[in-house]
């Protein structure tokens, strides 16, 4: 075995670690294993390809380690440093004793990881790798405010009224011209000339009807933003900020809410998670001082919640994250950016319509190959690439409504 084997060890230390948090049966139910994936959602939170993180770097390991030995590092660190290998041990004590617990996945899935890695070393060294931006944009709910509706309406109603009074004193201004000339028999003067008299009640009956509408057009408007809460940002227990860890580490999202790949919920990272990278980085830090308290006193870190929908509106996260792959910034804005969380999108009824009408199926998608794959109108919309969620029966009340 090589000397330079604690070197190329260091680059793996914690792989199997951060693989181990997020497996999912789900991911084994697939014909070929995701290495991206895999990688992505389990690895990228300690460990990068050109740059040391949490663990090591990856990059170029697959050239310096045989695959053989990396598969049983991957699967069972403990097991190889139990075996008295001298270079796993120094690579154990260099990295801060981290344990990593076996993991029984099969060849194949390390393997699909290990290719990924290959691959993504290639692009670094030719700084090729370039950023997939998602393009799933949703538009915003911009229905216009019934309220503004209604002030244009007054606003129309009042020029039109300015309009009119001018148009009465322009008349009257020419009657007057006319009698001065003699042209006008002044006895006729109260049968011909023209008046325009506003009487007290025309004025509060105005004032009152003008306030009635902007009451009314206020008061709808009001009603109609009844329990959405676009732009909440609550203070949480701990600045844990998004930026950082989603954005400049670029720690990806399922790895911390682990539930958006498996079920409905997205789920809030619990303490453990936590704790699986600040057991060892910047434990003296007075917000990580607070989680490390709530794990050794064995309580939940009780984060306000902010996204949140009604009790009849069923979403599934695994629906549209893991099958659809719609990103998370569709929903949650640029949460990579984002210091403190806010809600960015509307969450209401015509929004998720909206998508729903908007947003194309991806028709090499395995799973509507399946479901919808012998369908007439799925072999039209194949050929034409136009079927949206609506085509697939998405409007149906039943869709989110059971």
């Amino acid at each position: 075995m090589n000397q330079n084997r604690g070197f190329n060890l260091s680059r793996i230390l914690l792989s199997a670690a951060t693989l181990l948090t997020l497996s999912s049966p789900f991911n084994k139910l697939q014909a070929q294993p995701d290495g991206a994936a895999l990688y992505n959602n389990n690895c990228a939170a300690c460990h990068r390809i050109d740059q040391d993180l949490v663990g090591p770097a990856l990059g170029g390991v697959t050239e310096r380690l045989e695959e053989a030995y990396l598969i049983s590092w991957i699967r069972n660190s403990q097991a190889v440093i139990a075996s008295g290998d001298q270079y796993a041990v120094d690579v154990f004590n260099k990295w801060n004793k981290v344990a990593m617990p076996a993991y029984d996945w099969t060849d194949e899935e390390i393997k699909s990881v290990l290719a990924y890695v290959k691959e993504q070393s290639a692009a670094a060294a030719t700084a090729a790798a370039v950023p997939a931006a998602g393009d799933a944009a949703v538009a915003e709910d911009d229905s216009f405010p019934i309220s503004q509706i209604l002030w244009v309406v007054i606003f129309l109603f009042a020029a039109v009224i300015y309009f009119f009074v001018q148009q009465r004193n322009k008349l009257e201004e020419k009657f007057e011209e006319q009698v001065a000339s003699g042209n006008i028999d002044p006895s006729k003067l109260k049968e011909i000339k023209p008046s325009f008299k506003v009487k007290p009640i025309h004025a509060i009956g105005g004032g009152l009807t003008v306030f009635l509408l902007a009451a009314i057009g206020w008061g709808v408007d009001v009603a109609n933003h009844v329990g959405i809460q676009q732009g909440y940002q609550p203070s949480q227990p701990i600045a844990f900020s998004h930026e950082l860890h989603a954005g400049t580490h670029e720690i990806a999202c399922s790895y911390c809410h682990v539930g958006v790949e498996r079920g409905k919920s997205a789920t809030i990272p619990a303490v453990n998670i936590c704790m699986n990278c600040h057991n060892q980085i910047k434990k003296d830090a007075p917000e990580i001082k607070k989680i490390a308290a709530a794990w050794e006193n064995n309580q939940p870190i009780e984060w306000i919640r902010i996204h949140n929908l009604p009790d009849f509106a069923q979403f599934n996260h695994m629906q549209h994250y893991k099958i659809a792959g719609i990103e998370c910034q569709t929903c949650h804005g640029e949460i990579q950016e984002m210091a403190e969380v806010a809600q960015h999108s509307t969450l209401t009824m015509g929004w998720c319509i909206n998508c729903h009408r908007e947003t194309k199926v991806d028709l090499d998608n395995g799973y509507y190959q399946a479901v919808h794959g012998n369908k007439e109108s799925f072999q039209v919309a194949l050929k034409e690439k136009g079927l949206t969620i609506a085509n697939l029966g998405g409007l149906e009340c039943s869709k989110c409504h059971y």
